[in-house]
């Protein structure tokens, strides 16, 4: 280190009293011999609370089964665990005889409501023209409307039995009927678990596939019970690997036996496809609070009988701000009083700062 610059560290001033709102004075010149650099406060609107254990799950209202809708052997699977799907896309074929019953059965239906129909078109002008009673158009009638409605029966059945309102129509219109039944999804997602092979046999209502919308997920948090009165509805819950921004939207009212640990609930704002369901990962649970809080390098504050300082930027040089540390983030200081927004505080060089400020500046060489 040159001779001249321990001069000019010894000329900045005499050791003052380390009381609040000193200046240390330098113009920039000395700054920049210092190498001091400032930065602005960053504002956060949290305080953070606590570290915990957290799973990624999915909304209990965004899972589906496919099941059999009716007894039959598994015949194809055509989604892979893990992959993609869309609604009405096939995921797998079943054949059941019993399907072969039901299609019959719709098609008698077609049959006897055609039938009805035109007994009652061609009663109907009967009963227009005079020839026949009122009382008769009354019973054809009611042989229409007990067709029609043994026709929809059949189709609902056969709807809930995983066939399209497209392949009911088809089916009338063909009249050949088929034990094959494809089995489709009723939601966009993933296919979470497979509960059947090819070549099963399942019986109706069985368990095929879970599905899953992922677009939404939920943190379910494991909180010591000693922090559960920390934690407020709508607090912050934050991880930055991968980048996770979370409001907590319920806070359990039992304590786990085993773990003396509650269930801390909360939704991730924003879909990221680094979050996956069923991850095990650690998140840090922040207060939400309306004081103004700010974040700044650790490297900013120093300690001085006592007291946390950090140095604040003014035209004259430096001023010595007395701070509060509400918490100490990673490698970021918490400060929750004796900072503004519009501060530009030094966050290297501080040191160097500290010693100018305490007289102690100077070398061997």
């Amino acid at each position: 280190m040159k001779p001249h610059f321990f001069l000019a560290l010894a000329c900045l001033l005499a050791a003052p009293a380390l009381t609040a709102d000193t200046l240390v004075k330098m113009d920039a010149q000395q700054i920049e011999h210092l190498d001091v650099r400032v930065a602005k406060p960053e504002v956060v609107d949290a305080l953070p609370l606590a570290w915990a254990p957290a799973r990624v799950v999915i909304p209990p209202d965004r899972e589906f089964i496919v099941s059999a809708p009716q007894a039959g052997v598994i015949s194809r699977i055509d989604v892979a665990l893990g992959s993609s799907v869309v609604p009405g896309q096939v995921v797998a074929e079943m054949q059941s005889p019993d399907l072969l019953t039901l299609q019959r059965d719709l098609l008698n239906a077609s049959t006897e409501y055609e039938l009805a129909r035109s007994k009652l078109n061609r009663d109907q002008k009967l009963l227009d023209e005079g020839v026949i009673s009122r009382l008769r158009w009354q019973e054809t009638r009611s042989a229409f409307d007990k067709a029609q409605a043994n026709l929809r029966q059949a189709e609902q059945v056969l709807q809930a039995s995983g066939m399209t309102a497209k392949d009911i129509e088809d089916l009338k219109r063909s009249r050949s009927i088929s034990h094959t039944l494809a089995l489709r999804t009723p939601i966009r997602g993933v296919l979470l678990e497979r509960l059947a092979t090819v070549g099963q046999r399942v019986s109706m209502l069985a368990p095929l596939f879970r599905i899953g919308n992922v677009d939404q997920l939920w943190l379910e948090i494991d909180m010591p019970q000693e922090r559960l009165n920390e934690i407020r509805l709508k607090d912050r819950v934050e991880l930055d690997s991968p980048r996770i921004r979370a409001t907590i939207i319920e806070v359990s009212q039992n304590v786990r036996p085993d773990s003396q640990s509650a269930l801390v609930r909360a939704i991730i704002d924003e879909h990221d496809d680094s979050v996956r369901a069923g991850q095990n990962i650690n998140v840090q649970v922040m207060h939400a609070s309306t004081d103004f809080i700010c974040r700044v390098p650790l490297a900013a504050v120093f300690s001085e009988e006592g007291q946390q300082y950090v140095f604040v930027r003014t035209p004259e040089g430096f001023a010595v701000r007395p701070v509060k540390v509400a918490a100490v983030d990673g490698r970021k200081a918490i400060i929750h009083e004796g900072l503004t927004a519009d501060d530009r505080v030094a966050v290297q060089g501080v040191a160097a700062l500290k010693a100018a400020w305490t007289g102690l500046g100077g070398g061997d060489e």
